[in-house]
């Protein structure tokens, strides 16, 4: 979930810093991301699935504040 909320948008961007690849793939394999690029230059963004999942959780996180 940290990777996805780290994500600026839905525009190709560069990981954030200490995402493994095993993390990338993972979250690849469950079609929350694209990856694309090469080991030193690998890029992602989020898909439909990723953006709505972040959406959802910000307006749980944030309902929660609210409630408390």
């Amino acid at each position: 979930m940290v990777l996805l909320h780290a994500a600026q948008g839905t525009d190709w961007q560069t990981p954030p810093k200490g995402t493994s690849l095993k993390t990338l793939f993972e979250a690849e394999a469950q079609g929350f991301i694209q990856v694309r690029g090469e080991f030193q230059k690998r890029q992602m963004r989020l898909t439909k699935l990723g953006s709505d999942t972040v959406e959802h959780d910000r307006r749980r996180l944030q309902a929660r504040r609210q409630a408390d």
